[in-house]
């Protein structure tokens, strides 16, 4: 059995290897294989790495300028400029409005902000390009939170938790975790 999950970390590797230099190759096959094994996924060390990868994969927009916009926004975001990091995000999204990361993205900073309002209006434009992205339905889960929403966070969370079992979201909901 563990040598099962050996070859299995082996060959996501290995895609991830290929993935990233022939962004072409990273289409949706990928990420259905990847999605599968995470909805499977036997335990939290499992499911952290085909998280990374997922998000390795969503970060690649297929555009060499898209992706190295996104460096930078990410570099501003890290260093707290949030302002900066909006900036560069729009350029994303107006170059490249159907690249669902660009939008999750911004809806972070947005979260980061507390402007909920309009990190929920990415949060949809990212679910509509991306209706697995457990980040995007998580977050929408925590908003829905801060907002005193509970009905609808536990409907976001269980949502998400459809394709991403081991969400480190699901803490926030207390009834989940008896489950």
């Amino acid at each position: 059995m563990r040598h099962c999950s050996l070859i299995k970390q082996t060959i996501l590797i290995i895609l991830l290897s290929i993935m990233t230099q022939t962004p072409a190759l990273a289409g949706s096959t990928i990420l259905d294989s990847l999605f599968l094994d995470l909805k499977h996924a036997s335990s939290v060390e499992e499911a952290r790495k085909l998280e990374q990868v997922i998000w390795k994969q969503w970060m690649l927009s297929g555009d060499d300028q898209i992706d190295e916009l996104m460096q930078q926004a990410m570099q501003k975001r890290r260093s707290y400029d949030f302002n900066g990091a909006i900036e560069v995000l729009n350029k994303i999204i107006k170059q490249k409005p159907d690249y669902a990361e660009g939008w999750n993205q911004r809806a972070t900073v947005y979260f980061h902000q507390e402007k909920y309002e309009e990190s929920l209006i990415d949060i949809a434009k990212t679910l509509e390009l991306e209706p697995r992205h457990f980040g995007s339905l998580a977050g929408r889960a925590v908003i829905r939170l801060r907002q005193n929403k509970p009905v609808l966070a536990m409907q976001n969370i269980i949502h998400a938790l459809k394709f991403h079992p081991y969400l480190k979201e699901k803490d926030f909901f207390p009834n989940l975790r008896q489950a």
